[in-house]
């Protein structure tokens, strides 16, 4: 059994790292609401072993490696097919505090940049992607080796590789290729 006080600190863990959990396992699997049944998933497996761990420490990590692990599987399991419908309508537009500030044209390619970036994203092995994805939510590479259990150096590797890639894919996009 935990005590009330550790129950009150976990309770507080977890709504500070819900969010950027949520916001990883989306990025993986490119849906809000199986990232959210994911993130529950991993969260409720880990905190009914709470009293192993050190959540308030190593938490995060633990966290963010199940939910590596979790989205991997799913995305290797479902092959998704290429569209243009990827890029949901539905999310709305960019919210800019003055509409008037930004004109048409400059909404629309900031739209086409967007979809470019999902596309590339989409296109990268599933450890890529997830190295990058960990990478832009600000973990070091040997958190980032940690999370997805290979070597630091690997860890490295694959956020480079990923970097690459997506480069070459908005190149042609951004008008600075050959």
């Amino acid at each position: 059994m935990l005590s009330n006080s550790l129950r009150d600190r976990l309770d507080i863990w977890a709504r500070g790292v819900i969010p950027r959990a949520i916001a990883y396992a989306q990025s993986l699997l490119r849906d809000r609401t199986q990232a959210e049944d994911v993130v529950q998933e991993c969260l409720f497996r880990l905190l009914r072993r709470a009293s192993e761990y050190d959540l308030e420490r190593d938490g995060v990590r633990l966290l963010f490696r199940a939910i590596s692990n979790l989205c991997i599987n799913e995305t290797t399991r479902r092959k998704s097919i290429a569209s243009l419908d990827a890029v949901s309508e539905d999310e709305g537009p960019i919210p800019v505090e003055d509409r008037l500030a930004r004109l048409p044209e400059d909404e629309l390619a900031g739209k086409e940049l967007q979809a470019a970036i999902a596309a590339g994203l989409d296109r990268l092995p599933a450890l890529q992607r997830a190295a990058l994805e960990l990478r832009a939510l600000g973990q070091g590479k040997a958190e980032i080796a940690e999370i997805l259990q290979v070597s630091e150096s690997h860890a490295g590797v694959l956020v480079h590789r990923a970097r690459l890639a997506l480069a070459d894919d908005l190149r042609e996009m951004l008008g600075s290729g050959s």
